[in-house]
């Protein structure tokens, strides 16, 4: 593996940093920790007086939560060495891989591009609730999720995560927890900070610049902050890592530049064929059905001669083999040229401006008022490959095309219907590769007040705030299919269109016009609106033996507003989409409105007893009225009990909801690519009626070929169907009818600080809770990958092979050559998930002076956050069979929710600290899986991963003049990701590092 000179380039951007801050002053913040990692919720200090903590709406003296919960601070977002939020939050046990940098669109029309998600338990962002200062924030997609890239990262003091429902506390989304960014709570002064990071392969560099100014006014009364930030971040490409493979050895994509024909059920007669092959071009003869028939593909070289290839073997392919074009074995003496694509990227690009501003001023001792606002403007750009029209997208060509070459027209001429046009399938890299950019204005303004109500110490809360999120999403390097139509229909080859015509038989180039002439740009353009009043009121109630009563009570309304509008080229009259390779898209909008009224009991039960010191009950309970589900109710019963002084009991049970978002009732149905997997004699993998799937080979050979003439593959080629491709389109779109999810949430845990007074390990402390999150009627699509499988009774689903069987509605077929024509992934309440598990993290600091090391010799911290995946099971349907996916890979409860459900995770840090400087090394540990189709089939032999150990190194130091700088080397020792699944060149970017090694510089200037 070649590396390149990155620490030049790192050095470069170090020194223009310093330039670049060198005449700047510091400001005053709150001191950064030495030890920054994920912590235990047990904060040693924290400012005097009553304290609402995540996940309770009870202002309370002491800072403890009942519910599992972990805080990230801002060094160890900085020590992460990204300049996006996600891959912070993604390394931590709790979370599993989401969107994220390495999401740069799809090449359908998406929702999503550059965005950045948390998944909690891995189920997904949409069950994720992410709160700014205990607040909503405005949606970022059609389904609900918040985009990380909307957080004001440089004003973060801490990140605070709940495990566990909390829609009681916070009202739906609440599912899987909740993940609350506490800004910092003043500012003074003027600080300005970049950090500057570069791969070792010389891509993928990332630069922040963030400038933050605040202070006070009106005699201390009122106070100010403003923010504002810009990142930047390039792309990192596969072509530049060795661990890629872009010629696969296994089918793949067999869509070309070259183009091929498909026969479909009108095939050839094998003797024309070899009057070809074997009379003019002198190869071999090649074989065909029993009732001599051609079963195989006709491909076009650039000289215009002909080669076989798809389920027989490649002969006279005379252009030269390339990664657009390679031949690979498909099977017993079977060969087939794959088609290839060397410009994708491992990390998206990112351009992003941000501006947060809060002002809060004292009314009167007792009325306190605020107001906030923040903008952020980003765009990302996904480049996909070239237009491949295969598979739906095929197209169709007559046989009066004036460049039908003799020896194929005697090809055609020998169909049982010769007059008929031909299925043609090629890759249009004459337009290069499509482009994806997205740009998001996301903007939210909040205003609030607070105050004393002058009984007891009763407080009241009161705010509003309006949001929105725009975004458009552009597509070029698209194809006509129109356009395309008309120059393949036309007599003269199309030269009365653009200049020269066009010649779609081999790798040719046509004219500048008549490029510009099939090419299109499309835009469709997304809006979600928000709108949220909520009031509270909190305080004491009565005392009890064992302390006070106190209460909070409340009432919030909130309106989500959701449209879509399509490119009139993707919703065309007549109900068509004349794009080749993007689907049909409809207008569409709808808006939910949600009131609701909570209400919280913070009940102390005991105290100053034997082994309870204090027990205390947390109870809650919320109504809330949806416009689209009507009533739901969620509550809850949390307990924490401090045995003694260094040991606390905590947990409870809650019951959540996640109301369908406004995207998931009424998003339109649009096409997506999704991957089913190449066939093979041992896996699951592929379309089932594939002659070389196991399943036409298996025990069942007979049923599933029944089953395959039953959906509509012709029997001319039932015995030689071939898909030729690791891909379906299939159709997902909103459901109107959907109704809320219901989860029931447990934990029981235990922190426990150190007893000893010994100085070396009186600053121990240990956490460990149990959790268990039970989703039922779970909103989702049904993967067309599992519905294909399940329908030929993989993890007998349909063990009658019934053509009726549920998962087969949702599979159609092309009744000329078998191809599936847009499968169905419904979203449906589909059945439920059942997620259990341990989280168990560790602390310990001590002086090295305590161990004998010298006097005033610095100080050493340990920290470990583990977590133990007991179960992930995932129910598709209610009745269906139910699969536990814990310690697998390939399977997800959605695209967005993360793939990897490894048994253990952990990330470790040892922090070195000496007066004004530290170093660290950090150690990620992913526990090695199986893939996720031996779960549903123990039999297949579709690999899975290994353990994957990574290690960071950090280091800072406080200059002179209020400079602090930081360097970093993220993946030290270059570790490879593994290969997920049988696909070469199949890494998981959303849990694995495919950067490889990392190298950043920051530096913060204060005054």
């Amino acid at each position: 593996m070649t590396s390149r000179p990155a620490f030049r380039w790192l050095l470069a951007g170090s020194c223009a940093y310093g330039a670049l801050t060198a005449t700047l002053a510091s400001a005053q913040t709150v001191p950064a920790e030495a030890n920054p990692s994920a912590t235990a919720a047990e904060p040693a200090a924290e400012p005097s007086g009553e304290i609402v903590i995540t996940g309770s709406r009870i202002a309370r003296p002491d800072y403890v939560a009942n519910s599992p919960i972990v805080s990230l601070s801002q060094d160890a977002f900085q020590n992460s060495g990204r300049v996006t939020m996600e891959k912070a939050l993604s390394e931590l046990p709790q979370f599993t891989g989401s969107f994220g940098q390495g999401n740069g669109g799809s090449t359908s029309t998406g929702l999503n591009g550059g965005q950045a998600y948390a998944s909690l338990r891995g189920l997904g962002s949409k069950r994720t609730l992410l709160l700014l200062d205990g607040r909503r924030l405005q949606p970022s997609n059609p389904d609900g999720s918040v985009d990380l890239n909307i957080i004001p990262e440089a004003l973060i003091e801490n990140i605070e995560v709940i495990t566990g429902g909390a829609s009681t506390t916070y009202g739906s989304d609440a599912t899987a927890g909740v993940v609350n960014f506490r800004l910092k709570r003043s500012f003074e002064g003027v600080e300005l900070s970049g950090q500057y990071g570069l791969s070792d392969y010389g891509d993928g560099d990332s630069t922040r610049i963030t400038g933050t100014v605040g202070g006070e006014f009106a005699d201390g009364r009122g106070s100010a902050v403003l923010s504002l930030d810009y990142t930047k971040r390039d792309r990192a490409l596969q072509n530049e890592r060795d661990y890629y493979v872009f010629r696969s050895t296994t089918p793949g994509l067999s869509t070309i530049p070259q183009g091929t024909a498909l026969f479909g059920a009108n095939l050839p007669t094998l003797a024309a064929v070899n009057n070809v092959f074997v009379g003019s071009y002198g190869t071999r003869p090649l074989t065909g059905n029993a009732a001599g028939r051609y079963t195989g593909q006709i491909g076009f070289n650039s000289d215009q001669t002909l080669f076989s290839t798809a389920g027989v073997p490649v002969l006279n392919f005379r252009d030269p083999e390339t990664d657009d074009a390679y031949i690979v074995n498909s099977g017993t003496n079977s060969q087939q040229v794959n088609f290839g694509y060397t410009g994708s990227s491992l990390q998206s690009d990112l351009n992003r401006y941000s501006v947060f501003g809060k002002v809060d001023y004292d009314v009167t001792d007792a009325i306190k008022t605020f107001a906030q606002f923040s903008y952020t403007s980003y765009d990302s750009l996904g480049i996909s490959n070239p237009t491949l029209a295969s598979n739906v997208y095929g197209l169709s060509v007559p046989v009066t095309n004036p460049y039908i070459s003799p020896a194929f027209q005697s090809i055609l001429a020998s169909r049982p219907n010769p007059g008929a046009p031909v299925t043609f399938y090629k890759a249009f890299n004459i337009l290069g590769p499509r482009f994806q950019r997205y740009e998001y204005d996301v903007y939210q303004l909040t205003a609030g007040a607070s105050g004393k109500l002058g009984i007891h110490d009763w407080t009241w809360d009161l705010y509003g705030s309006i949001s929105r999120a725009k975004f458009a999403n552009e597509q070029t390097g698209g194809a006509s299919a129109s356009a395309v139509a008309r120059l393949l229909n036309s007599p003269t080859g199309g030269t009365e269109y653009c200049a020269g015509g066009f010649n779609p038989f081999g790798n040719l180039t046509p004219s500048q016009d008549c490029i510009n002439y099939i090419s299109r740009r499309t835009l469709n353009t997304n809006e979600l609106k928000q709108r949220t009043v909520e009031g509270g009121i909190q305080g004491g109630l009565f005392e009890l033996p064992a302390g006070e009563v106190r209460f909070a009570a409340g009432a919030d309304y909130r309106y989500n507003n959701y449209g879509f509008t399509p490119d009139t080229q993707l919703s065309q009259p007549d109900g068509t989409s004349d794009i080749l390779g993007y689907s049909v898209l409809r207008a569409a909008n709808g808006s939910v409105d949600t009131s609701e009224l909570y209400a919280e009991l913070l009940v102390p039960v005991l105290k100053d007893l034997p082994l309870v010191q204090e027990f205390n009950l947390d109870l809650g309970y919320r109504y809330s009225d949806y416009s689209s589900i009507g009533g739901v109710h969620t509550y809850k019963a949390d307990f924490d009990w401090r045995v003694f002084e260094p040991l606390r009991l905590r947990g409870g049970y809650n019951r959540a909801i996640r109301a369908p978002s406004v995207g998931e009732l009424y998003a339109p149905v649009s096409t997506g690519s999704v991957a089913i997997g190449n066939p093979s004699a041992t896996t699951t993998n592929g379309d089932p009626c594939d002659v070389r799937s196991s399943y036409r080979r298996g025990a069942n050979a007979a049923q599933v070929r029944a089953l395959c003439l039953a959906q509509g593959i012709p029997t001319a080629i039932i015995d030689s169907y071939q898909l030729g491709t690791a891909q379906v389109f299939a159709l997902t779109g909103g459901n109107p009818d959907l109704e809320e999810e219901k989860a029931d949430t447990y934990s029981v845990g235990a922190v426990i600080q150190s007893p000893l007074q010994n100085p070396v390990f009186r600053r121990m402390s240990l956490s460990v809770d149990f959790y268990k999150i039970k989703v039922a009627d779970a909103v989702g699509p049904l993967s067309i990958a599992r519905g294909i499988q399940f329908c030929f009774n993989s993890g007998d689903n349909n063990p009658t092979y019934d053509p009726n069987n549920y998962y087969c509605s949702l599979l159609t077929r092309n009744t000329s050559n078998g191809v599936p024509v847009n499968p169905v992934q419904p979203l449906l309440n589909l059945g439920r998930f059942d997620v259990s598990g341990i989280d168990m993290q560790f602390d310990w600091r001590f002086d090295l002076a305590d161990i004998g090391i010298g006097s005033d010799s610095g100080t050493l911290a340990l920290n470990t956050a583990v977590s133990y995946l007991d179960s992930f099971k995932i129910q598709s349907l209610p009745g269906a069979p139910i699969y536990d996916y814990a310690g697998s890979i390939g399977t997800g409860v959605e695209s967005t929710a993360g793939t990897a459900h490894p048994r253990w995770k952990a990330i470790t840090s040892a922090t070195y600290s000496f007066g004004p400087a530290s170093i660290g090394l950090r150690w990620r540990y992913i526990d090695k899986m199986i893939a996720s189709a031996r779960v549903v089939t123990p039999t297949s032999t579709t690999r899975g991963v290994k353990a994957y150990n990574v290690f960071d190194l950090n280091a800072r130091v406080d200059l002179p003049a209020e400079t602090e700088l930081r360097v970093g080397v993220t993946n030290l020792f270059n570790r490879e990701p593994p290969q997920v699944g049988d696909e070469q060149g199949n890494f998981d970017a959303q849990n694995y590092d495919v950067i490889g090694r990392y190298f950043f510089v920051g530096i913060t200037k204060s005054f």
